[in-house]
């Protein structure tokens, strides 16, 4: 027995799907957290079931049984890795590591615009190893925290945002590592995205420099404050040693072809060890457990909701589609229809209906993939995590305010494209 996606159980799987997507979308208007809405969607699986067992079509239920087998080891991938990863950016933020840097920044006299590419460029470099939305929680709170200026803190909370989201070349943004854990494209292969991903922000970064903050004068911009941040006791070891967790883990997926997320989990163990280590020699107290909690578990359930809802569709046939338009249109122009897609609904269940649609794509396509959901965030502030952190950040920008960046954030789209094609497509890179 197979479900037709026009069948009634497909249509109301569809509906399930997209009355939760609507919710989504309104997260910041109605004040709804996007997990609640992203677990309802998994009510698709019953609406499947039924079908089958009404039927009395056993062996459908065997098979969907099988299904969501395969669907709970891919989230189990997906969520242990994000969860050690933000365990360790938990241990490092409860040291002051971030709080200093910020306070670092400010200590070297920067003005209102070397701020702004001090912010941006720290969010795109840093992104690809914290996340999208740390770097901008970290640096977002930075501008709000320096300045009044409300015309600043818009144009520097955009490109704290195209820097975030820039972080595709790595795991910055889940999209970039669900492509990896999906097998499509390695860990070693992400990162040859580095100059076309780092480059369009540079772009976006100096067309905004040069629209928005020349008639910007560093006068009056950032207002005095007293608050001054150190990093505590064994904060620096603690960083160094995270580091060099980090990198190991990425040896060892590379080298030795352990999964990431084994391979993070015991680079996290390292990071521990290191804080019993610091705890019995040097007297230095590091609350683990309660920073381990600090974990934002809605978030890591909003991805189980999104991604088996996609896998609802997937068995009833509708993203069957996504592979015709693949199989029928250059993969390049699905790639960024998909990447505008991205910015309109949020970008996870946008790269899991295509991983899940399993296009026979070549390698340089993936990774274009990987480029376009990531950066398609940015289109508009919804459409990533690092724009709805920033929204939370300062409730002055809102949708509206981020559509008056729209030149910067298509040259951050469309340069980012073109210098995927130069590097990829003229230079063979990884070829």
């Amino acid at each position: 027995m197979v479900i037709e996606p026009f069948s009634a159980t497909g249509l109301i799987v569809l509906g399930i799907f997209l009355l939760g997507m609507v919710l989504i979308a309104l997260e910041a208007v109605i004040h709804m957290d996007k997990f609640k809405p992203a677990l309802l969607m998994t009510s698709g699986l019953i609406v499947i079931a039924v079908t089958y067992y009404v039927a009395g079509h056993p062996e459908g239920l065997e098979q969907f049984a099988e299904a969501q087998s395969d669907i709970k080891k891919e989230l189990f991938a997906l969520i242990a890795f994000m969860a050690f990863m933000w365990m360790i950016v938990e241990v490092l933020n409860e040291r002051n590591v971030f709080n200093a840097l910020n306070d670092k920044l400010l200590g070297m006299g920067l003005g209102p615009k070397g701020m702004f590419w001090a912010t941006g460029g720290l969010s795109a470099l840093l992104s690809p190893f914290l996340n999208n939305i740390t770097t901008a929680m970290i640096f977002g709170k930075s501008i709000t925290n320096l300045t009044d200026h409300q015309r600043y803190k818009h144009v520097a909370l955009c490109n704290i945002i195209l820097g975030s989201n820039s972080g595709v070349w790595f795991i910055g943004t889940s999209t970039s590592l669900m492509v990896v854990l999906a097998g499509k494209i390695s860990i070693g292969g992400l990162l040859l995205l580095a100059p076309a991903a780092f480059l369009g922000w540079v772009l976006s970064a100096a067309v905004l420099h040069l629209m928005h903050l020349r008639n910007i004068g560093d006068e009056k911009v950032f207002r005095e404050t007293d608050v001054c941040y150190i990093v505590k006791p064994g904060g620096i070891g603690l960083t160094v040693v995270s580091f060099i967790a980090v990198v190991a883990a990425v040896l060892m997926n590379m080298v030795l072809h352990i999964d990431i997320e084994f391979a993070l989990g015991i680079g996290l163990s390292i990071v521990a060890l290191y804080g019993w280590y610091l705890k019995k020699q040097q007297d230095v107290h590091i609350p683990f457990n309660a920073q381990f909690q600090k974990v934002e578990w809605n978030t890591l359930l909003f991805f189980i909701g999104i991604i088996t809802a996609v896998a609802c569709l997937n068995h009833v046939g509708w993203l069957r589609y996504i592979t015709w338009l693949f199989e029928n249109v250059d993969p390049t122009l699905v790639n960024m229809a998909l990447g505008g897609l991205s910015g309109v609904l949020d970008n996870v269940p946008v790269e899991a209906a295509a991983l899940m649609s399993n296009p026979q794509l070549p390698y340089d396509q993936w990774a274009l993939n990987a480029l376009m959901v990531g950066v398609g965030g940015s289109l508009t502030v919804i459409g990533s995590a690092a724009g709805i952190m920033a929204m939370s950040l300062e409730r002055t920008y809102t949708f509206g305010t981020h559509l008056k960046f729209l030149p910067a954030i298509l040259v951050n789209f469309f340069g980012s494209l073109g210098l995927w094609y130069l590097f990829f497509v003229e230079f063979g890179l990884g070829g």
